[in-house]
């Protein structure tokens, strides 16, 4: 089951740049190109810079630190076919950004009472 989590308006995104959000204490990178938003897992798996804080081209994101570059939609990397970014699906609704993401898992409790 997936959880809705308000990011902002659209028009206070920026084009040029990514915004960091975090959701359950996971850093996500929001980026927009013209009237679509992308979410990505903000967190470069090659060294763990922030993607938000990358060189945003047409369709991805370049990490700052290596040059590592991320697609927005399926959240692969041209430089290792086995490493990828969580990818996020964005809705936009009246003028709003809202990321749909997955709740996380709850430990289950055992019961150990004798019966």
């Amino acid at each position: 089951m997936s959880e809705r989590f308000c990011v902002g308006s659209l028009e206070s995104l920026s084009e040029s740049e990514g915004t960091q959000v975090e959701v359950h204490g996971c850093p996500i990178a929001v980026f927009k190109k013209g009237q679509e938003v992308f979410a990505i897992g903000d967190t470069c798996p090659h060294m763990g810079a922030p993607l938000s804080d990358g060189f945003v081209d047409e369709q991805s994101v370049v990490c700052p630190w290596h040059g590592w570059s991320f697609d927005f939609k399926t959240g692969e990397s041209p430089f290792d076919e086995d490493v990828r970014v969580p990818v996020y699906q964005v809705v936009i609704e009246g003028g709003q950004v809202y990321l749909e993401v997955e709740q996380p898992a709850t430990e289950a409790k055992l019961d150990s009472s004798e019966s």
